[in-house]
């Protein structure tokens, strides 16, 4: 739900993320030991070139379904009233903050073992030669890519619900700077060997140099879905300025892909959180001039919540991707969405309700956190409208 406190985004975006991209890959190389362009030149090789495609295609089909659903959902529950769109809104938030990493397995798990139905990057269906039809691969094929899509397709379509007060074009851009980071845990569940599911092997085994060559290919494919996004018109004036530039850059990213190099997983939910306030705060900023102090004093504990309720889902992804073993405290509580060994797998297929439990308590936390936002927020009510050129007078 980044999208719904983000300031408007830049110009020429799509080019800034690829430019950021892979500046990003290049140091991520040099401090592990490699050199700066080595991260550009691997991502010229054929089987990376082929994962990305594969991932760009469930990217786009994940992008479009989410987009056509979510719209589809705010339309018609704005005919029900405010109440009733605000409520549509809420639960649209709940299905963003699920955690990735157990929809996925849960979802797998009854699809398997409810239905018997089978995924075919998990149990690959067997022609014979006496039953090769050109319908069946082309059907077992499609189904390869839509496994994954679809899944990566609701937490999307829980985002462009639950912002639905943003233009669209800001919540499809926001939500392609989001949706690599998921994509790699969603083909880590279901075994898909795209970008994502090569991006997950890697972190795990502390490869620094293929996650740096990963994340040249992911600044390059989230600048072509941005591209497209721009096609839809928009009725907000672009972002400017560096600090704008700055919060639209993929921060949530290039910290779960640090763990690679950052052995601390405190040190890596610290800069998590730093990473969501940084994307944040200036929407926050832009509100407090125009507010008295004691609306300001709610507006910045309501920002505070707000940065608070979004950390659980990211949290939840940097333990299901953390190469080490959960210790410790509350990290406890994340342990069950790390999977890792095939006998994990299989008892987590079978038996999900341990990480369906861990998934309800963090989507819990979250929504408290974000409703003590908003009451934040009424006991401080914005200020009046206030014109642009008014204000830039002043």
């Amino acid at each position: 739900m980044i999208s719904a406190v983000m300031p408007h985004p830049p110009r020429w975006l799509p080019v800034r993320i690829v430019l950021a991209g892979m500046l990003a890959a290049g140091c991520l190389a040099l401090l592990t030991g490699g050199g700066f362009f080595g991260a550009w030149t691997g991502m010229t090789d054929a089987a990376v070139i082929a994962r990305s495609w594969r991932s760009l295609i469930i990217l786009a089909v994940a992008l479009a379904t989410a987009t056509s659903t979510g719209f589809t959902v705010t339309w018609i529950a704005e005919f029900g009233g405010r109440r009733a769109a605000a409520g549509v809104r809420f639960l649209g938030r709940a299905v963003a903050v699920f955690p990735i990493a157990a929809l996925a397995w849960a979802l797998t798990g009854w699809w398997i073992g409810r239905l018997g139905w089978p995924v075919e990057t998990l149990m690959p269906m067997q022609l014979t030669a006496d039953i090769q039809d050109w319908r069946m691969v082309f059907g077992s094929k499609l189904w390869e890519y839509l496994a994954p899509a679809l899944v990566l397709a609701i937490p999307l379509t829980g985002e462009v619900i639950g912002s639905a007060e943003v233009p669209l074009r800001a919540r499809l851009q926001s939500i392609c700077l989001l949706a690599p980071a998921w994509l790699i845990l969603v083909e880590d569940a279901l075994h898909f060997m795209g970008w994502g599911g090569w991006m997950a092997q890697s972190i795990r085994a502390g490869d620094a140099q293929a996650v740096a060559i990963g994340l040249a290919a992911a600044a390059w494919f989230t600048g072509i879905l941005c591209t497209l996004a721009n096609a839809i018109p928009t009725g907000k004036r672009l972002g400017a300025g560096p600090f704008v530039i700055f919060c639209w850059l993929p921060w949530p990213l290039w910290v779960l892909t640090a763990s690679v190099c950052i052995a601390s997983q405190k040190t890596l939910w610290l800069l998590l959180w730093l990473s969501l306030a940084a994307m944040t705060l200036l929407g926050c900023l832009a509100l407090l001039r125009r507010l008295r102090p004691a609306q300001q004093a709610c507006r910045i504990a309501a920002w505070s919540l707000e940065v608070l309720s979004l950390l659980p889902v990211w949290l939840a992804a940097l333990a299901a991707l953390h190469p080490q073993p959960l210790t410790g405290g509350i990290m406890r509580l994340f342990r069950p969405l790390l999977v890792t060994t095939p006998e994990q797998a299989a008892q987590t297929l079978a038996h999900p309700e341990d990480i369906l439990r861990t998934g309800a308590i963090l989507v819990g936390v979250s929504l408290v956190l974000h409703l003590l936002s908003q009451m934040l927020l009424r006991a401080a009510p914005a200020a009046p409208h206030v014109p642009e050129e008014e204000s830039s007078a002043a």
